[in-house]
């Protein structure tokens, strides 16, 4: 009976060995999962600290960068207006003045104030204005001298001679000498051009 009592005691013991290694085993593998998960979360928090230094320093370096920036000899200014009455937008490059050489985008701010700036650099200056009203691109073709000849239209629908062309009317059919005794419209140089050829 002893000797049943000691072997039951000793599987009893080894059971329990057993079991408090696997529970101590366990402990250990949580403690090591934390201080895994810590030292990951430290390097995110190193990585994105890194990232942000790294965002400053180019904001810093490409502000610097902008504000260094000068025209050269050769720059164009680029004029670009928007007539809000009839929706055209004009565009006309200049190129700069010799006293406008090496001047930076603070220069032009103040020179152009009533302008808005939409891009700078060495070569071109890019301005851009909203006005009111109409653009002095609208054109009324008729009649002058037995030629064809070229009105521009103002916004309150004036007309002043822009240009008597070579182009006789004797030669064209009735329809056309008809519709230019009524004036034709044509809005834009590109839709002048196109409308007088047809008369050529």
């Amino acid at each position: 009976m002893k000797k049943t009592t000691i072997i039951i005691l000793v599987c009893a013991s080894i059971v329990l060995g057993m079991i408090a290694g696997i529970i101590f085993g366990i402990l250990d593998d949580k403690k090591l999962e934390e201080a895994q998960i810590n030292e990951i979360r430290k390097v995110n928090e190193l990585i994105e600290s890194n990232r942000l230094l790294n965002q400053s320093i180019q904001n810093d370096v490409v502000a610097t960068n902008q504000s260094n920036v000068k025209l050269s000899p050769n720059a164009t200014i680029c004029f670009e207006k928007h007539y809000k009455e009839c929706g055209h937008t004009i565009i006309e490059k200049e190129t700069i003045e010799d006293d406008e050489v090496n001047k930076d985008e603070e220069y032009f701010k103040t020179a152009y104030s009533d302008w808005e700036i939409e891009s700078f650099n060495a070569d071109e200056v890019k301005l851009y204005k909203e006005l009111d009203g109409t653009c002095d691109q609208h054109y009324l073709i008729t009649i002058k001298d037995n030629n064809i000849a070229v009105y521009t239209i103002d916004e309150d629908g004036n007309t002043t001679l822009k240009e008597e062309t070579d182009i006789p009317i004797q030669y064209l059919p009735e329809e056309d000498v008809r519709l230019l005794e009524q004036g034709i419209t044509a809005n834009g140089q590109n839709e002048l051009a196109k409308k007088l050829e047809d008369f050529e």
